[in-house]
């Protein structure tokens, strides 16, 4: 599972480190980095009930199982752990603008792109996993986003 990073520590771990704002994301971007950090607080359920409101339950349900299941890639074939901030943060770290524009290329169905990225943060055998799971997830949020524009 992602592990947390919280300022108190002196040094950031590798990928932990602040390198920008969530609120200079585009926004599907932005909304990929705090299901993420839900999901880790408080599981696949949470980030199911916080897409329904945008989402038909079928491709709400959707959303969260392609991120539920990028996480769970991302932990067992991360070439190291995952690193995220806080829920109520503001910084992005590194890893969390990797996720972030891994969903990116995913919304725009840029599957090379997202293949490309997956490659150099994941084991070489689940990077065409991570491609289409990050595709299955930027799409639904973009369907979110046109049914409904406040992301956040």
């Amino acid at each position: 599972m992602p592990r947390d990073f919280t300022e108190e520590t002196r040094r950031p771990p590798q990928g932990g480190a602040a390198i920008g704002r969530i609120e200079d994301l585009d926004p599907i971007e932005a909304r990929a980095v705090r299901l993420l950090r839900l999901w880790c607080d408080e599981g696949h359920a949470a980030v199911a009930a916080r897409l329904a409101p945008d989402l038909d339950p079928g491709p709400a349900r959707a959303a969260a199982d392609a991120l539920d299941a990028l996480c769970r890639l991302c932990a067992a074939a991360g070439r190291r752990p995952l690193m995220r901030h806080g829920a109520e943060c503001a910084c992005l770290g590194a890893d969390e603008a990797w996720f972030a524009r891994l969903v990116g290329h995913g919304s725009e169905a840029a599957r090379e792109e997202a293949l490309m990225l997956a490659m150099a943060f994941l084991e070489p055998g689940a990077a065409h996993d991570a491609a289409r799971l990050a595709e299955a997830l930027g799409l639904g949020l973009r369907r979110a986003a046109i049914s409904r524009p406040r992301l956040h």
